[in-house]
């Protein structure tokens, strides 16, 4: 009996690298007789070729299939959306269409998958823009301390899902969910592999600092640990206001007081935007998404 897995891939704008993503694929899957795949395309209302170039592809293959967001909707809602089309029967992966996660590893780590195991792919190295290694490198740190070190360091959403856990993420209707806690809360067991995440060849990265969805998924994350994340926040604007309160009436230190002040008003930003996607998470339900298949 074959072994079958269902490829949830999410994209906008992705028309320079559809066609080598589907050729790797492929390539990657043929030495596996005993596997069965299909790739879910999420086209988070992409404005180039993209759509057309899957329509192409699709032609005769029953390994692929296409739903055509009628609006963006981001990230997160593209990946609940792909969960909406996979068999609560077969495993599972999430990969994105950029190509800087390395699509062969699916294959290759689904081939010896046992049995209620999730393989979380850790970037051991990576090949990013500045900031979002700065901002990354941040964000789990803080992520891990606060969750008691429950967040897995270095992996995002892309991952091998056994059936256990994707009947669980189909139930879920969490809005803006945090996918790399969210799928280690649901397994069984857990396997990391490490690989080198490479540097984007062709496009743009959706991933900047104007952009909503990193300060999204970083905020969404301490949903889970939303005591812990409370607690510190308040005792550090605490023991902030404290600091300088004693260095405004004993050292009149200029400096000091400015990156004080500073600190206090990013600790309190930080606090009262997380109180926000708290309310939000909490009054919302997942965003269901207008499609064409």
């Amino acid at each position: 009996m074959k072994k079958r897995i269902d490829i949830i891939a999410s994209f906008k704008n992705e028309e320079k690298n559809i066609n080598n993503f589907v050729s790797r694929i492929k390539k990657s899957f043929r030495k596996y007789k005993n596997i069965d795949y299909k790739i879910i395309f999420i086209d988070d209302f992409s404005d180039d070729s993209s759509n057309r170039i899957i329509k192409k592809l699709r032609i005769g293959s029953k390994k692929i299939k296409l739903l055509t967001f009628i609006k963006n909707y981001g990230g997160s809602p593209s990946i609940q959306t792909g969960f909406d089309f996979v068999s609560s029967q077969n495993y599972v992966a999430v990969i994105d269409c950029d190509l800087q996660d390395p699509p062969e590893l699916i294959a290759k780590n689904f081939s010896m998958i046992k049995k209620d195991e999730t393989i979380h792919f850790v970037r051991k190295k990576r090949d990013d823009p500045l900031f979002q290694i700065i901002y990354t490198k941040i964000a789990y740190f803080l992520l891990y301390l606060i969750s008691g070190g429950k967040i897995i360091m270095n992996s995002n959403h892309f991952k091998i899902l056994p059936p256990k856990v994707v009947r669980k993420i189909k139930k879920n209707k969490e809005i803006y969910p945090y996918w790399n806690y969210l799928f280690t809360m649901y397994s069984i067991k857990n396997k990391l592999v490490n690989y080198n995440r490479k540097k984007r060849i062709h496009g743009f990265s959706k991933f900047t600092w104007l952009s909503l969805n990193p300060w999204l998924t970083y905020l969404s994350g301490f949903y889970y640990f939303k005591k812990n994340f409370l607690t510190t926040s308040l005792a550090l604007i605490s023991l902030n206001v404290l600091l300088l309160y004693v260095i405004f009436l004993n050292f009149h230190n200029l400096l000091l007081i400015l990156m004080l002040t500073i600190i206090i008003c990013v600790l309190v930003m930080n606090l009262l935007a997380f109180l926000f996607i708290m309310y939000y998470k909490m009054k919302h339900k997942r965003v269901i998404c207008k499609y064409k298949l």
